[in-house]
């Protein structure tokens, strides 16, 4: 007889719960991994999504930051076509916050300057029998640059990688970029500067050079320009008013430059100096601050004749706004820096229209002329190049039209040109490493070394003048900067011109 084992009976399955438990379980696997291929996918390769939303990184066009679209696929195909080329190419990054955002760089300004580094890399690519063609590619640093260093690390890394061999643009001086171009440097990657303008990015450390103008030779353009409107006429009255914000090192070096620069030129200047603060998240304090400023320049019995404003166009903006609250009226020139284009930040689309219609209207009851020194200006080069049709600019000009789609009259702000230069002259300083080492691989050494090269006779023929470096310091030479009025709202839209030319100037006077 054999012995049985007692087995109690199991359980009846619940065969109801046990599927909807399965079905819970899978649907949030299926759910998280839908999540992360969201999360990945709405950026794309090199560029990874950070608090806040924003996509930044590195793209050769594949993403599209802001409003960039059109131009994104533009550089894309450029770049594909350079890739099923099979010749011998160089990677040139163009770095900025691509979105907008930054200080007073708004994202017009931006798409214009991309634009320009796209209309460079499409003039390069199409030189016949000339190496090595370019790949351009955007690297977002997100708004106010706050990510510059995942950024500036996944550059480093492309150097070997993807033959990186220089980085263009950095939209906006401040501290982010600073430790960027220092970080940069220390890796051996080249830098040409578009649209920066403190004077703490230049250094005796070769790797950083630029085609806009530093605040010291701006200041200086700008304290000739005013001692000559005091010899002409007497008791011409000079005031300034200063951002005293530490913090950002534009305003600093604008008003301490503009002091020297009067010291040198002979310049006489008022002693009291009309100060206030800005500072970010700080708009509002901002705002009444430079309404205080409004009643003391515009409240005198006679205002001085020109007011020197060492701040950013944010600022310049509220200022502008504050003298003509109330109907005031405040007959002055005001003159400032390259900034200056920060009075039209972020003002594009229907949702600003009833904001610059207020513009415009205090503008106009103020009577505010307001001048600043541009870094260019499409006259600028003809000043360089003599007659219209003797220079690149008409080109360029049709070349902007055709393939970006932009009007031409977008081109006066200078960013375009500014943004090509920067890069063109980066890819004729890889054309030049091929004819003086013969070597069939460009690295960013040798850009380096040619950029070093880039003046005398061996400089570049740029939309906005002749591209030229000090050998010592980077810095722009032997050409002349523009001073731009910029109109109001209203005028500008009249006349077809918010930045008319008004002559062209040099930093030794």
């Amino acid at each position: 007889m054999s012995t049985r084992i007692f087995e109690p009976p199991r359980p009846p399955r619940r065969w109801g719960l046990w599927i909807a438990s399965a079905l819970v379980v899978a649907a949030v696997a299926v759910a998280a991994v839908v999540q992360i291929v969201d999360r990945a996918g709405r950026c794309g390769d090199g560029v990874r999504e950070v608090a806040g939303g924003e996509c930044v990184g590195v793209t050769d066009g594949a993403y599209a930051f802001g409003n960039m679209q059109q131009l994104s696929a533009r550089i894309r195909d450029e770049n594909q076509k350079v890739a099923t080329s099979g010749q011998r190419s160089v990677a040139i990054a163009y770095v900025e916050a691509m979105a907008g955002g930054s200080a007073d760089r708004g994202p017009e300004a931006t798409r214009q300057a991309v634009s320009g580094a796209y209309l460079a890399q499409r003039a390069l690519n199409a030189e016949r029998a000339t190496l090595p063609k370019v790949r351009l590619l955007l690297a977002n640093t997100g708004s106010g640059d706050r990510h510059w260093k995942q950024v500036v690390d996944q550059l480093i890394a492309m150097k070997g990688k993807e033959n990186l061999v220089a980085v263009a643009g950095f939209g906006q001086s401040n501290d982010r970029t600073m430790s960027a171009v220092k970080r940069l440097r220390a890796a051996g990657l080249p830098m040409v500067g578009a649209t920066v303008a403190a004077d703490g990015l230049s250094s005796r450390t070769a790797g950083f050079y630029r085609v806009s103008f530093p605040n010291r030779d701006q200041t200086a353009a700008a304290a000739g320009y005013l001692e000559q409107q005091q010899r002409k006429h007497p008791g011409y009255r000079v005031q300034v008013i200063r951002d005293g914000n530490e913090k950002d090192d534009y305003n600093t070096s604008l008003y301490e430059d503009f002091s020297a620069a009067a010291r040198r030129t002979g310049l006489k200047v008022d002693d009291e100096v009309v100060p206030f603060r800005s500072g970010e998240g700080e708009e509002a304090t901002a705002g009444n601050a430079l309404s205080l400023v409004a009643d003391k320049v515009c409240g005198a019995p006679k205002p001085p004749d020109v007011v020197y404003f060492a701040g950013r166009g944010r600022e310049l903006r509220r200022f502008i706004e504050a003298a003509g609250e109330g109907g005031r009226h405040c007959p002055t020139t005001v003159l400032s820096g390259s900034s200056a284009l920060g009075v039209y930040f972020d003002t594009g689309g229907d949702r600003h229209r009833a904001e610059l219609a207020t513009l415009a209207e205090r503008w106009k009851h103020s009577r505010l002329t307001v001048y600043y020194t541009a870094f260019t200006h499409p006259r600028i080069s003809e000043e360089v190049y003599g007659a219209a049709g003797n220079g690149p600019f008409a080109d360029f000009a049709r070349a902007y039209r055709d393939e970006v789609g932009g009007p031409p009259a977008a081109l006066a702000s200078g960013q375009a040109m500014l943004g090509h230069d920067a890069v063109y002259t980066i890819g004729k300083a890889a054309r030049s490493a091929v004819g003086v080492y013969g070597t069939r691989r460009v690295t960013a050494r040798m850009v380096l070394a040619m950029l070093e090269q880039t003046n005398g006779r061996s400089r570049v023929r740029g939309i906005s003048g002749y591209i030229a470096f000090d050998p010592d310091t980077g810095e722009p030479v032997d050409r002349p900067l523009a001073l731009v009025e910029l109109r109001r709202p209203t005028d500008a839209g009249e006349a077809g011109d918010t930045y008319r030319f008004v002559a062209a100037l040099h930093a030794d006077g």
